[in-house]
């Protein structure tokens, strides 16, 4: 029987709360904001019930209106929300999904990943070694999991 809870810290806590309070309704952007900070001030780690429950469909994004906008005039310097949300190199573990689902699970995960900048991200995040310099986004893919596989061999080899 596999765990029932997930502990959360570093990057992983802070989304996991930024998600939670994003997803009640009838928060106001501020108090969401203010409630979020000292959750992330004052926890350090948190465990968390399995499966977490996907809330980035149910969270409407929460702007911070200028006390231009909350008067019911437009601001000229306002930036347009992004469409595009932000990369969580956290969102899976290449390890787990190495050991777990293979080769080919880790290389199904990494292909929906379409920017170099994120695999970056990721790799460097997870601790996953990758060679220097210019490569595509494949060479990419093909190097984290190289290195995810490594990083059990590594571990394998310690443990032994």
């Amino acid at each position: 029987m596999g765990k029932a809870t997930r502990s959360l810290s570093g990057a992983s806590q802070k989304k996991y709360f930024r998600d939670l309070v994003g997803s009640i309704e009838g928060i106001p952007a501020e108090a969401a904001e203010a409630l979020t900070g000292a959750c992330e001030r004052e926890i350090a780690q948190v465990r968390v019930r399995l499966p977490l429950p996907d809330r980035e469909k149910k969270a409407k994004p929460r702007t911070r209106k200028t006390v231009a906008e909350a008067a019911g005039q437009e601001s000229a310097a306002a930036a347009p929300p992004s469409s595009e949300a932000a990369f969580d190199p956290f969102a899976f573990s290449v390890v787990v999904v190495v050991t777990k689902e293979g080769r080919q699970g880790l290389e199904k995960r990494l292909s929906v990943i379409t920017s170099g900048a994120d695999l970056r991200a990721l790799a460097k995040a997870q601790h996953v070694a990758i060679p220097a310099g210019e490569l595509t986004d494949g060479e990419l893919r093909d190097a984290i999991i190289e290195g995810a596989l490594q990083r059990i061999a590594n571990r394998k080899a310690a443990a032994s």
